[in-house]
């Protein structure tokens, strides 16, 4: 009876193991490895050959084939075309000739825009609002490396918009979600420019009142000054958002009464000639304060150190809270406050 019962224990072990090892032969062969970022762009050449030749030119290729995490926000040929690009073009381009290299210098920062170092969906891209991508603030004709661009992404009605969509040099996500092996891959309908402060302002809802008092006739002269910023030249924002607008606009607001020229200067108090952001060693500081010198001569304000308020020339003041740092745009930076500052 115990050889019989030993006999029957074997044999139950023995089933066991077998059953186990079917059921994970079974689930290995289920598995499917995921094809990179770039692969996912080379097998669909109808679509991204345009893309693809421009990562081998630049040679991103190689980043966005190598295991990683990112997300891309790939265009497609129609929108390459549009942009005036071309395969031919770009493989034409010699990087031994010093024109050319200039060109693919310019398509690898520009193909930077387009990628972020952490493969994101959608939803999580809206739900942040603001994302630092690989393309950066270029402050010489040969750098290399700066403060990383921001990407702005939100939703106004049924489409998702990279920097506000295409009419303001960004881009409609067409199809996203698509899972890679080292990432997500995001469709685009438009090639993404290089953003702007004015692009960076222009693409924040919250910011309409700021974007349509900057860009009226009688401020000319300010829109003029964003424009003219370079990544060597650059301006800083402090931005009022619009609940900051309609209290200096409502019954007793700093902005009743005032003129045209007034409210010139006091849009220049919310400009300053540098690009501050927390890459930069002067930004913010967490043992003493920082004093501004703005756009509207001799004026500044303070921004105290740890809390990040600036104190204008309120009496009695009034800090406005910063509530949101560090939008990098290629010709400066914008800090979003909650307050239009006082000046005059």
């Amino acid at each position: 009876m115990k050889i019989k019962n030993q006999i029957l224990y074997f044999v139950s072990v023995l089933a066991v193991a077998l059953m186990t090892f079917s059921c994970t032969n079974d689930e290995t062969k289920d598995v499917v490895k995921l094809p990179s970022i770039v692969e996912i762009a080379k097998a669909d050449p109808a679509n991204f050959s345009i893309f693809v030749d421009a990562l081998k030119k630049t040679g991103l290729d190689i980043t966005l084939g190598n295991p990683g995490s990112y997300t891309v926000f790939a265009p497609t040929n129609a929108a390459f075309t549009a942009a005036g690009y071309t395969s031919a073009a770009i493989n034409a381009l010699n990087p031994l000739v010093p024109a050319d290299a200039t060109a693919i210098a310019d398509l690898k920062l520009r193909l930077q825009n387009h990628v972020l170092g952490l493969g994101t969906r959608t939803s999580d891209l809206l739900a942040t609002g603001y994302s630092k991508t690989f393309g950066f603030l270029k402050t010489s004709a040969t750098s290399t490396s700066g403060a990383n661009l921001s990407m702005f992404i939100n939703k106004p009605a049924t489409d998702v918009l990279v920097n506000g969509g295409a009419v303001n040099g960004g881009a409609k996500i067409t199809t996203a979600d698509i899972d890679a092996s080292n990432g997500i891959m995001h469709v685009v309908d438009a090639v993404l420019l290089l953003p702007t402060i004015v692009n960076q302002i222009a693409a924040n809802p919250s910011l309409t009142s700021l974007l349509g008092l900057v860009k009226s006739t009688p401020q000319a002269s300010v829109l003029a000054t964003l424009n003219a910023a370079t990544g060597a030249a650059p301006v800083s924002v402090y931005a009022p958002n619009n609940d900051a607008f309609a209290t200096a606009l409502a019954t007793g607001g700093y902005l009743v009464g005032k003129t045209d020229a007034d409210i010139t200067k006091i849009l220049n108090y919310h400009l300053e000639k540098s690009n501050r952001v927390a890459a930069s060693t002067t930004a913010f500081s967490t043992s003493v304060d920082i004093t501004v010198t703005t756009l509207f001569p001799t004026y500044t304000f303070v921004i105290t150190k740890g809390t990040l308020k600036i104190v204008d020339k309120s009496t009695p003041a009034v800090n406005a809270n910063v509530k949101v740092l560090n939008i990098q745009g290629s010709n400066g930076s914008i800090q979003i406050t909650d307050k239009v500052l006082k000046s005059l």
